[in-house]
């Protein structure tokens, strides 16, 4: 190993029982306080109630929303939270479960890594800019597919990695089989987009490495053998339960998704730096120096070969992502392991040298971080000022939203004012070059502080948007209805409600209740009721009741 890597291993030199020290670090963070706050539109209510349709129906191989097949994502997540639905119950810890165990490993994964190729010291300073940057750690407490794929893919560009450092012909024939091992499980997380983002980190490492490969033939084969095998489980079981049709949707609807994207979250080529930057504070900012950086002193090849492949998985994520006309959110979090890792080699080498952290850096993090806790600070005084400026909203359904009772309990500004405290703490450690105490003391707190926040400030902030909504789709699944919702999109009204509406997934009832939208669109007076279904409007939302008779009849 490099001098700067052996000397530095005394700042964090537990040894005994580190893992299991790691494991429990996760879990305190991750899995307390997961269901105190309902699921959010779309993507953690649209995945919760697709695992949830899977229960009622007994269909495991096709994913469906509101009993409907659904072609934009492949399976896997789904089963996952499935079987935690079967083990907690349909509820939102269930949902948000199987993220917390992603999260945990994704921790194991950094440290172990960093332990092997680095010391422990970097191993556990990769682990805290992980639960210490806000986007990061919030992913491993939510219901969506990203942290699962994103773990994947990161694992299998580990293992190219391994290939390229490895000069036995087992650890590359085993790496080969894991890398094919671990592209198929992506494929069957988040579909083709997988095997795109591997294949392209790896034409840009060997563009890097003047085409000299690393590789055999044989490699090759092991890889898209494993691949194959893999992500075409579902197919197989799928072929074996019905026939190909809906194997060749599935792939016609991805190839088209690809092509011609449908989300329609146009934003500007900046959107995802911009993203990255702001949501990974304060690590984002630690990382910036060496995010180009291409040369080393002290450290050996493989050490440099790794941080080659994460500085590769980083850039590739962020171009590819920021090329496409479709930009969410979700896209750049597999940008976070790489991300932070280029941070904890960052901070390492500030630790461990005379180097000073730059003021603009310092700055920089005191800026924003001001903002932010002006903004923490005054999300929990909305209560007390609402009725100031509510009437200047021009929505109907904000205005009511706001007049909710939140049960605010007055101490909830406290969170702002003690983030704020943490800031200046920090501020003035780096300031006086005391790095080590200033980057511990802010990452630690923002760990505990962002699954307090959600226990204690988030449902409250929730009640103020979805909350309302939710609330009545509660209710309403106590009487047995189901719930079609006018005017906006959702996916809450099936996963609250409980819908249960197999009854009107024939073509002709579909088109039946299509009819009954376009007429309502239309100031029509006329309805229909159908035979085990009764539509009823009741403002924005259709309520369709149950085990009525077939009339049609006009007011």
């Amino acid at each position: 190993m490099g001098n700067k890597f052996q000397k530095s291993s005394s700042i964090f030199s537990i040894k005994k029982y580190e893992y299991i020290l790691v494991a429990i670090w996760g879990s305190i963070l991750f899995i307390p306080f997961i269901g105190s706050v309902h699921l959010f539109d779309w993507d953690e209510i649209n995945f919760a109630e697709a695992a949830r349709e899977m229960l009622v129906s007994g269909n495991y191989t096709q994913v469906q929303i509101n009993f409907q097949p659904f072609w934009e994502k492949p399976p896997l997540f789904f089963w996952l939270q499935a079987l935690s639905m079967k083990v907690f119950g349909v509820n939102e810890f269930a949902a948000r479960f199987p993220n917390t165990i992603v999260g945990i490993s994704a921790l194991l994964f950094a440290y172990h890594v960093a332990k092997k190729y680095f010391n422990r010291s970097l191993a556990w300073i990769w682990v805290l800019c992980i639960t210490g940057s806000f986007t990061p750690h919030l992913y491993y407490k939510s219901g969506i597919i990203d942290p699962l794929f994103n773990l994947f893919i990161t694992a299998a560009i580990y293992q190219l990695f391994l290939i390229s450092t490895s000069v036995e012909t087992l650890i590359k024939n085993k790496s080969s089989a894991l890398l094919g091992l671990f592209i198929g499980l992506a494929i069957l997380t988040k579909g083709p987009v997988a095997l795109l983002v591997v294949l392209l980190c790896f034409f840009v490492f060997l563009i890097s490495n003047k085409f000299e490969l690393f590789f055999t033939f044989y490699n090759v084969i092991i890889c898209v053998i494993t691949t194959f095998l893999v992500s075409s489980i579902l197919f197989v079981f799928e072929i074996f339960k019905n026939d190909s049709t809906f194997i060749s949707d599935f792939i016609h609807y991805q190839i088209d998704l690809f092509l011609n994207p449908v989300a329609g979250h146009g934003q500007p080529f900046w959107y995802h730096p911009l993203v990255l930057l702001l949501g990974c504070l304060p690590v984002s900012v630690f990382a910036l120096n060496i995010l180009f950086k291409r040369k080393f002193s002290n450290t050996n090849l493989e050490q440099l070969l790794f941080f080659k492949w994460m500085q590769i998985l980083f850039w590739v994520v962020l171009i590819l992502f920021s090329i496409v006309e479709t930009k969410i959110v979700h896209y750049s979090s597999l940008c976070y392991l790489p991300l932070t890792f280029i941070a904890a080699y960052a901070i390492h080498e500030y630790f461990y040298s005379d180097k000073s952290f730059e003021k603009w850096k310092i700055i920089f993090i005191f800026s924003i971080g001001l903002v932010l806790s002006f903004l923490l600070t005054a999300v929990s005084l909305v209560d007390v000022f609402k009725n100031k400026f509510v009437h200047l909203i021009d929505d109907e359904f904000a205005r009511a939203c706001l007049s909710t009772n939140a049960n605010w309990t007055g101490f909830e500004f406290m969170f702002g004012l003690s983030f704020f405290g943490v800031l200046v703490l920090s501020t003035f450690y780096l300031w006086r070059n005391e790095k080590i105490k200033g980057v511990l003391i802010l990452l630690v707190f923002i760990s505990v502080f962002i699954p307090l926040f959600i226990r204690f400030v988030v449902p409250k902030i929730e009640q103020y948007s979805q909350g309302p909504a939710i609330k009545m789709y509660i209710e309403i699944a106590k009487n047995n209805a189901d719930v079609e919702v006018l005017g906006f999109k959702s996916y809450a009204q099936y996963f609250y409600s409980e819908s249960k509406c197999t009854s009107i997934t024939s073509d002709s009832l579909t088109n039946e209740k299509a009819h009954f939208i376009m007429m309502h669109v239309g100031d029509s007076k006329e309805h229909l009721q159908f035979k085990f279904t009764e539509i009823k409007q009741e403002g924005g939302f259709l309520l369709l009741l149950k085990n009525t008779e077939m009339v049609e009849e006009k007011e």
